[in-house]
């Protein structure tokens, strides 16, 4: 019996080429794209930037928009917004822009000037307020958006497009200003109020999650305050040894395996209520 012949060799021809040449064997199929893998994966990603567009080019119609191309989009958004220039070799865990805004947030609450005070602090009505926090016993900064607007047009955009990305870094700019004001230390939470723009709870989309906005409505029920987790230090059941602050991402959130190299566990925690931080939390209907 004549022995069987061989598999013919694998084509050189790129994918559109074969695509052409008519109907083929399975196998010789499968065989000849194993072969052709770089001018596979070549042409797909041709394929991939003509689809989504560039950054000159508007993104083709039918594409479905996924959560990490909307977070790229809103981060390029906020460096022009802000004058900055992606750099070689960025980190990819500090966030420069939010940095950047962070700075300009301080400068705002430290030099804006509004009405004129009979104290030490004149007209810079948020040093005033920071300065008072001190003896109100209070850790709430009430900010004017119409103020941000004034002091820099940009950075206020960059606030309502990229507002859960930069809430973090504005606390900080105020915990910073409070302590130059003489307002004592700790977290100080930033109130924004005077949106231009009012929307109906009914009118709130998808589109507007983490974005900053002003809504109205009527409240016909409230529930009582309760203690909201921020942040949480735990305690391994297996070693003790405490791990955090944890950040809480909208759900209580333990973490993913202990720090004790020798220990290694991932799923028995105990949290530890005195060195953990939390929030007033309130349901309004």
């Amino acid at each position: 019996m004549a022995p069987s012949s061989e598999l013919p060799p694998p084509a050189t021809s790129s994918l559109g080429l074969r695509m052409r040449s008519g109907a083929m064997d399975s196998e010789t199929s499968v065989r000849r794209r194993i072969a052709e893998g770089d001018t596979w994966s070549a042409d797909a990603g041709t394929q991939a930037q003509s689809d989504l567009g560039t950054r000159d080019e508007p993104r083709a119609r039918g594409v479905q928009t996924t959560s990490e191309e909307v977070q790229e989009d809103r981060t390029r958004r906020l460096r022009d917004r802000l004058g900055l220039v992606p750099r070689e070799g960025q980190s990819k865990v500090r966030d420069e822009a939010a940095e950047a805004f962070m700075v300009i947030f301080e400068t705002f609450l430290q030099r804006f000037e509004g009405d004129q005070g009979s104290d030490e602090w004149g007209a810079r009505v948020y040093m005033r307020q920071l300065a008072q926090l001190r003896s109100d016993e209070g850790a709430t900064v009430y900010v004017d958006f119409g103020h941000v607007m004034a002091h820099d047009e940009r950075a206020a955009q960059a606030l309502v497009e990229n507002y859960l990305r930069l809430e973090p870094y504005m606390a900080r700019a105020a915990a910073r200003a409070r302590t130059k004001a003489g307002g004592g230390s700790g977290d100080v939470t930033v109130s924004v109020h005077g949106l231009p723009a009012q929307q109906r709870i009914r009118e709130l989309r998808s589109d507007r999650i983490g974005q900053l906005s002003g809504v109205s409505g009527t409240v016909t029920r409230t529930s009582e305050v309760r203690p909201e987790l921020v942040s949480g230090v735990f305690r391994c059941a297996e070693c003790a040894a405490e791990v955090g602050p944890v950040e809480q991402q909208f759900q209580y959130t333990e973490p993913g395996v202990c720090d004790n190299p020798v220990c290694q566990n991932r799923t028995v925690w105990t949290l530890v209520v005195e060195r953990s931080k939390f929030a007033d939390w309130q349901r309004i209907r």
